[in-house]
């Protein structure tokens, strides 16, 4: 895991009980530029999905939050030292402002998913304009409740295209982040069901896709209880996108 990937200054880090000390090695130097590290990881425009690695990480991402079921995952990823990136849906962050503040003061990375979560794949009409407005929207609630700024954008339904998207988010400083695999959005499907396929789908650098916000989330924490023991068993840690994809172009 690279130290410098961490958005928050050694100070707020340090007796953090969410942060695990070994973390914090190697930032007291780089306080002063600690907000521009997530940054730092990504390249405006360019699209990320998978991971370039030969370590056994796994980065771990919550869509559609923050939610009810937020705190518990965060429990969670302390008890197993682990990172993720939470992609907020802008309109869910004044319903849960002091859980939009919990995840950055657990030392995650927090992700622009968009105001009102709209599917791209339906808006021909002034495309462009509807996710600069949402986009903007999403930042001004992120920064005004969390107190950080987001580096990176993932579009609701996987949505995708060089034409004008990722010229878009470059123009506006955002690099766009996918996913590998994802399934708790199947929600016929047991929590069983789901953590035995996200495991099957375990490998270096895979893009782990959940969801903190929406309907039944408790199979999501069911899930994660059974897959992050699981595959420590096999090796795997489990990181934010910023530390998986810090340094590739």
């Amino acid at each position: 895991m690279n130290a410098l990937a961490y958005r928050h200054s050694p100070r707020s880090l340090a007796g953090n009980p969410w942060i695990p000390h070994q973390w914090l090695w190697g930032m007291t130097l780089v306080g002063f530029v600690a907000s521009a590290h997530s940054a730092m990881a990504y390249q405006p425009g360019h699209f990320y999905f998978q991971g370039h690695t030969k370590e056994k990480v796994i980065a771990l991402t919550f869509d559609d939050g923050p939610g009810p079921f937020t705190p518990q995952i965060l429990s969670l990823l302390k008890e197993h030292h682990a990172r993720a990136t939470f992609f907020m849906e802008g309109d869910q962050i004044p319903s849960y402002p002091q859980f939009a503040k919990a995840v950055a003061d657990a030392g995650m990375e927090i992700g622009n998913h968009t105001w009102s979560h709209p599917d791209f794949h339906k808006i021909k009409e002034a495309p462009v304009a509807r996710l600069e407005e949402e986009l903007q929207n999403t930042e001004d609630a992120i920064q005004k409740y969390s107190g950080t700024t987001a580096h990176i954008v993932r579009m609701p339904y996987g949505y995708s295209n060089k034409t004008w998207l990722l010229p878009t988010l470059k123009e506006k400083g955002y690099a766009l982040v996918h996913w590998t695999f994802g399934t708790d959005w199947f929600l016929k499907k047991t929590p069983e069901q789901m953590a035995a396929e996200y495991i099957q789908n375990a490998g270096k650098g895979a893009v782990f896709l959940f969801h903190d916000g929406g309907r039944h989330r408790e199979k999501t924490l069911a899930a994660l209880k059974i897959i992050l023991p699981a595959l420590e068993k096999k090796g795997y840690r489990f990181v934010a996108a910023e530390d998986l994809f810090n340094g590739e172009k």
